[in-house]
């Protein structure tokens, strides 16, 4: 019965169920190995593929209820990553085995140290400050589905960071208001970016 569930919602969020299988296989493996298959994977190059947006809850149904204002938040961060130089072909991560990671957001290079707990899935991306940027430390949480990689970070701490790297324009301001005024409506709201494997 879950996997007639599995196969039935797939199609309907746009997800082939080849795809939906991979994911849920990448999960029992990740959490036989307490989060250390996450870890191992995710050394590589990454390229960014779309907006990432996951919700903490133990509440399944206010997950259901997260799932039908999904499209219109990946849509409004899609074009606020955009005004800030995240694109497809544009922003990628690479993280390496001594920890250390490269981040490309359009035409701006970042270098740092990252740490990850695998049973958590909690990822610290601590940032080299340069003479233009200071983006600290993030701290979220890093998902692999298949040979996709989610790295998320509470919503307010992620807008803080995009609104570092944007371009200090009208059309960047209102539609960081326009996210703004959707992340208020979500307790454990989690948003970030979704990564293909080079």
């Amino acid at each position: 019965m879950c996997l007639l569930a599995v196969c039935c919602v797939a199609p309907a969020v746009g997800q082939d169920w080849k795809e939906a299988l991979k994911g849920a296989a990448s999960n029992i493996v990740d959490k036989a190995t307490g989060g250390k298959a996450t870890e191992a994977l995710m050394v590589g190059d990454w390229l960014y593929k779309a907006p990432g947006v996951k919700l903490e809850s133990d509440n399944a149904l206010a997950d259901v209820g997260a799932s039908a204002v999904t499209g219109k938040m990946e849509a409004k961060l899609e074009t606020l990553y955009a005004l800030a130089g995240i694109r497809a072909g544009a922003c990628r991560f690479a993280f390496a085995a001594d920890k250390r990671f490269t981040a490309t957001f359009g035409s701006r290079t970042f270098n740092g140290t990252y740490e990850f707990t695998g049973e958590s899935h909690d990822i610290a991306l601590h940032f080299e400050t340069s003479s233009k940027y200071d983006l600290g430390t993030l701290n979220g949480k890093a998902y692999l589905s298949g040979s996709d990689l989610q790295i998320v970070f509470p919503a307010t701490r992620l807008l803080k960071m995009v609104d570092v790297l944007g371009q200090k324009l009208a059309s960047f301001n209102s539609t960081a208001a326009a996210v703004s005024a959707l992340v208020g409506k979500f307790d454990g709201l989690y948003l970030g970016f979704e990564f293909t494997k080079e």
